[in-house]
């Protein structure tokens, strides 16, 4: 895992290593091994690390510069669903005041 990716996503979402340990149910001291590169994430953990920083595993595992998640329907927000939902209806009226209403 690229340690310095979990750290400046960790930042970036406004989580302290103590307040992410306590997202993620494990001791703020794990948080620091993984930012320091000591330790390194088992595959459910980092599963869940990047479903609370919102971005890929393959981000923080350095095998893509792109952090967005792959898209599934369980990361989507209501408006996202509706937008999609309008754009397969080919309502482009609906698109545009889902978006205007933001």
């Amino acid at each position: 895992m690229r340690k310095d990716r979990l750290q400046d996503y960790r930042v970036k979402r406004g989580y302290t290593q103590e307040t992410f340990a306590a997202e993620l149910g494990i001791e703020k001291k794990q948080i620091s091994r993984w930012e320091t590169g000591s330790a390194i994430p088992g595959s459910d953990k980092l599963a869940q690390i990047a479903k609370v920083l919102r971005v890929s595993t393959d981000y923080l595992l350095g095998l893509t510069d792109d952090p967005t998640p792959h898209m599934r329907i369980d990361n989507l927000s209501d408006d996202e669903r509706a937008v999609l939902a309008a754009m397969r209806r080919g309502d482009d009226k609906a698109v545009m005041k889902i978006i205007a209403n933001r």
